[in-house]
C-alpha cells in the first residue's frame, strides 16, 4: 500500500528545499526524495544574493565561504575593477549550502531515493523511486535536474536548450588565494557564447567556463590555458562538467498535480548562467500556487516573477556575446553598469533596468579608466580599481 502526503518533492536542492521549506512551515506534510545522499558535489560557481538569502528565517552564515567586495571584469589583457557596496553578494560551496538548506525544512526526507517512475491521475499523483517504494501525494514538485526524468514523463519541456560548463575547485597556494578573495572575476573574449569566472572560496579557488554550443573540447582546452595565464596551476586539477539548462521561452512547467523547478524548469539565466535565485523563488512560487490552492497558476506565477525578465536576458545574449569587445569598451567599464549588474543579481532589479543604465552611461564609460592585466597582476589595491573610489580593504591581486 502506497504512503500517502501531501506534496511529494522529488530532489532536495536549492529549489525542492525551498519549496520543502514554505509548504512544511504552512503544515503540509511533505516528501522529500533525494537521489544523492547529501552533502555531495555540485558543480556550480556558487554566487547568490543576500537578499534572497533573507527571505529564510534563519542565518546561513555557517555555510558562507566569501563576501564579494570587488567585481573584476577582464578581455584580452585590460582589466577593469568596480567596488560592490553592502557586500550583497555571497559565495557559497553547493554541497554544504544544499545539506544546510535541508536540514531546516520539516518534510520527511529520504535520501539515494531517486525517482523512477511518474504516474498522475485527476485525483493523485504515485510515485516509485528506484528503491521500489512507493507513494502518492495530491501534489508533486519536480525539482530533480536539467534532465529531468519528471518533466519527460510528463511531456513538458519537450524543447530544452543546454549549454555545457566545466568547473575546477582549485587548490592554490596561500598567495594566490590571498590574490583572488572577496573580488569574483569575469573573463570574456575567450569563447565565442560563454565566459570564464574565478570565485574565492575561503580555502581554494571556484574556476570554471561556460558556453552554448561549444565545439569538441574547447571548454577544457581554453579553461587550461586562461589557469595558466592567471597563475593557477591545471595539472593535477579534476575538473567536473556539467549541462546548464538556460531559458528559451515561455512555456507550461506543471500539469493539474505537478510542477517543475529549478533547473527542470529551465530556469537559468541565458546571459549570465545564474541559477540558484531563480531555483529558490520557483521553489517558492510553487509552495505558493499549492497552498493557494491554485496550482494551475504556477507557469504565470513564474512567467511574471522570472520569466519575463529572463526573456530580456536572452536578448542581452544575443546581442552581447558577438560583440565583447565592444561592450566591454561602451558598457563593462562603466560603475553605474556594474552596479545596476549587482543589483540585478541581487533581485533588486531586473534587465530592463541594466538596458537603460547602459543606454544613459556607456559615453562617459569610454573614460573610465582600464589597466593592462599584467599591471593589474601586481598592482596594488589602489591602482588596481577601475572605479572613481578604490575598495577600502583591496587585497593584491
Amino acid at each position: 500500500m502506497s504512503q500517502r502526503y501531501d506534496v511529494i518533492i522529488a530532489g532536495g536542492g536549492p529549489a525542492g528545499a525551498t519549496a520543502a521549506f514554505f509548504l512544511g512551515q504552512a503544515g503540509r506534510r511533505v516528501l522529500v526524495l533525494e537521489k544523492e545522499f547529501l552533502p555531495r558535489y555540485k558543480p556550480c560557481g556558487g554566487a547568490v544574493s543576500a537578499r534572497v538569502l533573507d527571505q529564510f528565517p534563519f542565518s546561513f552564515e555557517p555555510v558562507i565561504q566569501s563576501r564579494v567586495n570587488a567585481i573584476s571584469y577582464v578581455l584580452g589583457d585590460k582589466v577593469v575593477t568596480i567596488p560592490v557596496a553592502g557586500s550583497s553578494l555571497r559565495m557559497v560551496m553547493r554541497e554544504q549550502f544544499d545539506a544546510y538548506l535541508l536540514e531546516h525544512v520539516q518534510a520527511d526526507v529520504r535520501q539515494g531515493a531517486g525517482v523512477r517512475s511518474v504516474d498522475e491521475n485527476s485525483e493523485t499523483v504515485r510515485v516509485e523511486t528506484v528503491r521500489g517504494e512507493r507513494v502518492e501525494a495530491d501534489y508533486l514538485v519536480a525539482a530533480d535536474g536539467a534532465n529531468s526524468l519528471i518533466a519527460r514523463s510528463l511531456g513538458l519541456r519537450r524543447k530544452k536548450t543546454m549549454a555545457g560548463a566545466i568547473e575546477v575547485e582549485a587548490e592554490v597556494p596561500e598567495e594566490t588565494l590571498h590574490r583572488f578573495a572577496e573580488n569574483p572575476i569575469f573573463i570574456f573574449g575567450e569563447i565565442l557564447t560563454g565566459y570564464i569566472w574565478i570565485f574565492p572560496k575561503k580555502d581554494h579557488l571556484s574556476i570554471g567556463i561556460g558556453g552554448l554550443k561549444p565545439r569538441p573540447g574547447e571548454l577544457q582546452s581554453v579553461l587550461e590555458r586562461v589557469m595558466q595565464r592567471f597563475g593557477i596551476p591545471a595539472q593535477g586539477q579534476s575538473s567536473h562538467g556539467h549541462p546548464v539548462p538556460i531559458y528559451g521561452q515561455e512555456e507550461p512547467l506543471g500539469t493539474q498535480r505537478s510542477l517543475l523547478v529549478g533547473d527542470a524548469a529551465g530556469l537559468v539565466d541565458p546571459f549570465t548562467g545564474e541559477g540558484i535565485r531563480f531555483a529558490i523563488k520557483s521553489g517558492r512560487l510553487a509552495a505558493q500556487a499549492i497552498l493557494s490552492g491554485l496550482p494551475e497558476s504556477y507557469t504565470e506565477r513564474v512567467n511574471q516573477a522570472i520569466g519575463h525578465n529572463l526573456r530580456m536576458g536572452n536578448v542581452m545574449r544575443k546581442i552581447f556575446y558577438p560583440f565583447q569587445k565592444t561592450w566591454f569598451e561602451l558598457a563593462l567599464r562603466s560603475p553605474a553598469v556594474s552596479q545596476a549588474l549587482v543589483d540585478m543579481f541581487a533581485d533588486r532589479s531586473g534587465y530592463g533596468r541594466l538596458l537603460l543604465t547602459i543606454a544613459t552611461t556607456f559615453p562617459r564609460s569610454l573614460f573610465t579608466k582600464k589597466i593592462a592585466l599584467e599591471e593589474y597582476i601586481n598592482a596594488t589595491p589602489a591602482q588596481s580599481t577601475g572605479a572613481s573610489n578604490p575598495v577600502p580593504d583591496r587585497r593584491e591581486i
